[in-house]
């Protein structure tokens, strides 16, 4: 079960550096890399259609948001963050449970209504792999040159963007994990629609849970309240981390939901 967490680490290392490559040196840098472009939800929505959307959508309802912890770029960008912040961030405080805002649904709505009219300003700032093209382009430039000329911006403002939107997602990774990745990102809200429904859910079996708060602390994606033996599946990006850290193998990646096997109250002198 553990292992899950390294294959998610070796497939988001392997497409991070594909799209990296992709995006900053050339598409024609390696067959694969053009691969991993077409596999991202919002471009394939844009060039192929609605077929590749329903296969993601199909592979959530399964999985979960297996498609933010190893496909997109920003998530792993953010994961990259993360590892600096445990690593040399010092006494910083562990993450822990928060209630999901509501405003990922407004700006989700406002994203989906702008991509059809093609108002680019939304989708720019919004959707991961225009944010990770406009990252790229402040390393290389001119091999984002040409996109910028459609979107009717210079090289100036392109640089520009790009290391604004590194800069706002590192500092949001740094102090609130993925945050972006659920309360605002558009492709993530539409998953989280169906990750809560998922044929594969994380689950916290009571009777197995001593309270020792690792997997709380360690969830990027704050959904994991431990007092409530609670996991929000909607939010849960499928790092597991919380596999890995739990002493007791309390907290598994499974089918079924888990019922407490041990009874709060038992029956006395036979009541019924």
């Amino acid at each position: 079960m553990k292992d899950l967490r390294t294959i998610r680490i070796f497939l988001a290392i392997l497409f991070f550096v594909l799209a990296v490559a992709y995006l900053a040196i050339s598409p024609t840098v390696h067959p694969i890399a053009r691969v991993v472009a077409k596999i991202q939800i919002i471009p394939s929505l844009i060039a192929v259609g609605m077929g590749a959307v329903l296969i993601w959508f199909a592979i959530t309802f399964v999985f979960g948001r297996i498609y933010c912890s190893t496909i997109c770029p920003v998530g792993t960008y953010q994961d990259v963050v993360i590892w600096l912040r445990r690593r040399f961030g010092g006494a910083r405080r562990p993450l822990s449970f928060r209630q999901p805002d509501a405003v990922r649904f407004p700006l989700a709505v406002i994203f989906y209504i702008c991509l059809p009219l093609g108002v680019a300003v939304v989708p720019f700032w919004l959707e991961p792999w225009s944010i990770m093209r406009n990252i790229c382009g402040a390393i290389h430039p001119s091999a984002q040159e040409e996109i910028w000329l459609e979107l009717g911006i210079g090289m100036a403002t392109g640089i520009a963007a790009g290391i604004l939107s590194g800069a706002l997602l590192a500092v949001c990774a740094f102090f609130t994990g993925r945050s972006f990745c659920t309360e605002i990102c558009p492709v993530g809200t539409a998953l989280g629609l169906l990750s809560d429904y998922t044929l594969l859910h994380i689950e916290i079996d009571p009777d197995k849970c001593i309270d020792c708060m690792k997997c709380e602390e360690i969830c990027e994606a704050h959904c994991i309240k431990v007092v409530s033996r609670y996991v929000d599946n909607s939010r849960c990006i499928r790092c597991f981390d919380c596999l890995k850290v739990c002493p007791n193998d309390a907290i598994r990646y499974q089918i079924h939901r888990n019922r407490r096997a041990t009874p709060l109250m038992n029956k006395v002198g036979g009541e019924k």
